[in-house]
């Protein structure tokens, strides 16, 4: 049976082109954007010389200023009078002065003296303005993003990139760990997801250029990640920067509890042409393989200022090597009368991932007149990573109630062990994911008399998709092999002291084949939004407290995604045979020396090519490189696959304002969001008929809701330099896309086993076959938090520093509650089986609290050396006093660097405390997933060559750090893990 099609935010789309053309030309464009707005304002500077008008333009207007005049020349300006932007005050302030100028940025102007003859035209200078995000130095990043933080009219940080196309780590989450309040989760040894202040990814809103992006989903395995930003999935080379809001206002697109993360490309009227090219290479310590690092990117800029274009091309490789010991999940054992919980299994895995990141971006600006600019942006991202899993499994489990077993049990676990008679499988994995982003967003900035109008559009797709299956091939050990384990000290040293055998691994004709199975996903989300914003600005005097500014909006989303998987069985082709050829890869042979003390060394694996050419999928494809839409959904692949769409429809008010109280003056809003929701969630699920046949019972549910969402900022200058900010708001976090599917997913290793056994798996289930599983809850409602946060900001010479508190009280918390539940099993003889398996679903439990202190420190000495640190202390526990997921309760980073002439030279170490991971790595099943402490230390020097070239030398992963995971606490090992040092070397140049 296969799912009926259901139009797409991109099906409407394509019937709509020409309306939407002919909307946003008589608008100006449409779409979300992170840029300040572009406000009328009364102005009355009368005629005189040019540098006290530009300076009492910028005075009034907040902008930033660089006037540059051969010395004795002055020009007199135009008078202006009248309300209007302070971008037309300047066209006309300037207009027949002889004076030339550019708008930079949000906030830059820079004037300079009209040349008389061509040949006379002034190179453009090359001193940067304090407005313009991309800059140079690491100080100068610090710098800028201080510079943003006071200005702010909320609690925010950001991270600003080197210079178009370079960040300091090897993705924006790298770079985001280093800014107060944020900590990072690593995937095979790359930043992947973000917490900020002690919640998870989910709970961070992630826009581009203020425009919603849609969310990548793990295709990995059956453990999804709903709502949470893949960040590795979208390179970084083009990217300018990013922006954490970390207390809201009610024109702030809803979801973050935690923050908003606005990531930022430059426009086409950021700045001054330029041509950047690098050129450099990528080698892991592990693999030795170079990959190179390419990128291109360069903005025009038309004479005048009136239009630029900004457009950009990168790619980047690597090639990584990782080594896992794994301890699969804990099973209750009685050990020679003792009861004690042991290893399903311990395993060697050794992975090969190749990854390449492809990005193209494309934007423009055009100031039309003084009155409307137009902006569109598009970023087309791809993350393709081909992996290869070689893994050794012994049991272990009910094992140890055979004859001749032995065990060592500590505080009721069992911690090494040995096996007479056991069983070894030789497993490999291989698959080809494809990640796809893109991008699309328009605005137009709008003058009308008094108010500023900004109509805007995105439109955002991710796909996920297997290129080539997750291809399972399993073989067993022929006969009953010993072996024997020891991790009793793995947590404490971060190495198993003993993993042994007396089977030769490297002998085919050890291993017998068993089964390759075929798991086909695609995953598609996408997003259509329309914004706009209406503003203007007022004088109200309420005695000490004047409004200065009234605004109103409105967005509309339309949202989706559709998850399918399909599992399949391969079988050979007819006439081929597997033969002990088939096996005739070897793993190689200094695999774990790092992770066990003493172990087997390497072993051989399949031949993927060779099981390609001799395996097909029966019935349905003489290819096992098959997508979903290939195959015929079945009654289990309906279970596992589901559809979700959300409507969204949002209203806000806000005014801004400005006093004084005991000689303090402060500024600050008041704002009110109305948000509502419609979600609609589709699945199907297994039942038998009358005649004992399979029957697909579609189910659909249908749920809306309705949230209030009120926020207040004030900030109060205490003197010069120093800023205390107050900050009260009530959030909503939006239930995870994989919480809300209509989905039922047992392990697929039971799956697997009912299916080929039948009622005699239930009966007598096989070695390691568990009896558990996973699904959705449509019913859920979001998080609902009220937030309070207070913070202190003193700038003094060359430094600065921060700190901060904040408490957030979490209702409608949801966690995973276990109840056994009755399923209904295919089997390859043909009868359905049924089988109680106990299913883990979410649900709304209670109430969370999650608070905590946050400090930050930037000094920089005219020796040319800096410091830049930042730590984070979070106390945060869910409903029953368990810890949230995603959240250290200790989190820091220090970057010592040296900047002097041409050299510069950045350390940088970030560590953070154990937390509970919902990246599962074991691919479900494990009630508790904590990641153990780790710090990291990376490095980056660079020299400037002259003629606008600089030489960077970056390292990563100094410390050669083993990750550490366990299940509730450090006895329970479940994984060491090793990816080994990095080193990148790059030449760039800009023009």
């Amino acid at each position: 049976m296969k799912p009926p099609a259901r139009s797409t935010p991109f099906d409407a789309l394509r019937g709509g082109v020409a309306a939407a053309a002919l909307a946003i030309v008589a608008l100006g464009g449409w779409a979300p954007a992170a840029r300040a707005q572009e406000r009328a304002q009364v102005f009355d500077i009368p005629a005189q010389d040019a540098r006290r008008a530009l300076v009492q333009l910028c005075v009034s207007a907040g902008c930033d200023l660089a006037f540059l005049t051969p010395t004795g020349e002055a020009r007199r300006t135009r008078a202006v009078r009248g309300q209007m932007s302070w971008r037309a005050a300047a066209d006309q302030m300037l207009q027949g002065t002889g004076l030339r100028h550019r708008f930079i940025g949000d906030r830059g102007l820079r004037v300079w003296m009209e040349a008389q003859k061509p040949a006379e035209i002034p190179a453009v200078p090359t001193a940067e303005l304090e407005s313009i995000t991309v800059v140079g130095r690491l100080s100068e990043q610090i710098e800028e993003s201080l510079r943003r933080k006071a200005a702010a009219d909320v609690i925010l940080d950001s991270a600003s990139a080197t210079r178009i196309g370079e960040l300091p780590a090897a993705n924006l989450a790298e770079a985001l760990q280093r800014v107060p309040g944020v900590a990072i989760e690593r995937e095979v040894g790359e930043g992947q997801f973000v917490s900020v202040r002690g919640l998870g990814p989910l709970f961070q809103s992630v826009t581009l250029n203020g425009a919603p992006v849609a969310f990548n989903e793990n295709i990995r395995n059956s453990t999804q990640s709903g709502r949470q930003f893949r960040f590795r999935a979208l390179s970084a080379d083009l990217l300018a920067g990013a922006q954490l809001t970390k207390s809201t206002t009610p024109d702030l697109i809803e979801g973050g509890i935690g923050s908003n993360i606005d990531i930022e490309t430059i426009g086409g009227l950021d700045g001054d042409p330029f041509l950047s090219l690098r050129a450099g290479a990528s080698v892991e310590a592990r693999t030795g393989r170079p990959e190179t690092d390419v990128s291109l990117a360069g903005r025009f800029v038309s004479e005048g200022g009136a239009w630029g274009l900004v457009g950009g091309l990168s790619q980047e490789g690597r090639s990584v090597l990782y080594d896992r010991f794994q301890v699969g999940r804990y099973t209750p054992v009685v050990v020679e009368g003792q009861p004690a919980v042991a290893p399903s299994d311990v395993r060697t895995t050794v992975e090969h991932e190749d990854r390449l990141r492809r990005s193209l971006f494309l934007g423009g600006e055009w100031r039309a007149s003084p009155s409307l600019r137009l902006r569109f942006d598009s970023l087309v991202s791809t993350f393709d990573n081909t992996i290869r899993e070689d893994r050794i499994a012994y049991g272990v489990g009910a094992l140890l109630e055979t004859p001749g077993a032995k065990a060592s049990i500590t505080d009721g676990v069992v911690t090494a062990a040995s096996i007479q008679a056991g069983t070894i499988d030789n497993n490999t994995e291989f698959s080809e994911q494809a990640h796809l982003n893109i991008v699309v967003s328009a605005l137009a900035d709008l003058v009308l008399g008094n108010w500023s109008l900004t109509p805007r559009f995105s439109l955002s797709r991710a796909r996920s998709r297997l290129d080539t299956p997750l291809e399972r091939i399993s073989s067993r050990a022929i006969g009953t092999p010993s072996y024997a384990f020891d991790v009793s000290r793995a947590a404490s040293d971060r190495e198993a002291a003993l993993l042994a055998t007396d089977l030769d691994l490297t002998d085919p004709a050890s291993f017998a084949f068993k089964r390759l199975g075929v798991r086909a996903i695609e995953s598609v989300d996408e997003d259509l939004t329309g914004l706009l914003d209406l503003r203007r600005p007022v004088s109200v005097d309420l005695g000490r407290t004047v409004l200065t500014e009234i605004a109103f909006g409105a967005q509309i989303s339309d949202r989706s995604r559709d998850y399918q998987r399909r599992d399949r069985e391969a079988a050979l082709r007819p006439g081929a045979v597997v033969t002990p050829d088939f096996l005739g890869f070897r793993v190689a042979d200094d695999v774990f020396d790092s992770l066990i003390e003493r172990h087997p060394g390497s072993w051989i694996a399949a031949d993927f090519d060779r099981f390609q050419q001799a395996f097909r999928i029966p019935r349905e494809s003489e290819e096992l490189a098959v997508g979903p839409d290939a195959l015929a959904p079945t009654g289990a692949d309906l279970q596992n696959s589901y559809r979700v769409g959300e409507r969204v429809g949002a209203l806000y008010a806000r005014t801004d304002f400005k006093g004084e109280a005991g000689g303090a003056p402060f500024s600050g809003n008041l704002g009110l969001r109305l948000v509502t929701t419609r979600t609609v969630v589709d699945g199907a699920f297994l039942n038998a008929g009358e005649s004992g046949g399979a029957v697909i019972r579609p189910v659909s549910k249908v749920g809306t809701d309705t949230a209030l969402l009120p926020s207040f900022n004030i900030a109060f200058d205490l003197d010069q330099g120093r800023r205390l900010r107050l900050a009260a708001s009530r959030t909503m976090t939006r239930p995870s896309l994989a919480d809300l599917r209509l989905a039922t997913v047992p392990a697929s290793s039971l799956v697997s086993n009912i299916y080929e056994r039948g009622q005699a798996e239930i009966d007598a289930p096989s070695p390691g076959s568990i009896f558990t599983g996973v699904g959705g809850n449509p019913d859920l409602s979001p998080y609902m938090a009220t937030n309070l946060d207070a913070s202190f900001e003193w700038s003094f010479p060359q430094g600065a520093l921060s700190l901060a508190v904040f408490h957030k009280s979490i209702d409608d918390f949801i966690g995973l509650v276990e109840a056994p539940e009755m399923l209904v099993f295919e089997t390859r003889a043909g009868p359905l089986v049924r089988a109680e398996v106990m299913m883990s679903r979410p649900a709304n439990l209670g109430r969370a609290v999650s608070r905590g202190v946050e400090v930050g420190l930037h000094r920089r000495l005219p020796s040319g050396f800096g410091l830049w640190a930042s730590g984070t202390f979070t106390d945060g526990h869910g409903p029953g006093g368990r810890s949230l997921a995603g959240v250290s309760r200790l989190a820091y980073s220090i970057n010592p660097f040296f900047e002097r002439g041409p050299v510069a030279i950045g350390l940088s170490w970030s560590w953070r405390s154990a937390f509970r991971s919902e990246a599962d790595m074991q691919g479900g099943g494990v009630a508790d997933f904590t990641v153990g402490p780790a710090g990291y230390l990376d490095a980056q020097a660079s020299f400037e060559i002259g003629s606008g070239g600089t030489l960077v030398v970056a390292a990563s992963n100094l410390t050669d750090t083993t990750d550490l995971a366990y299940e509730h606490d450090t006895r329970r090992l479940l994984q060491l893990g090793r990816v080994g040092p990095s080193l990148t070397a790059s030449l760039r140049w800009s023009l």
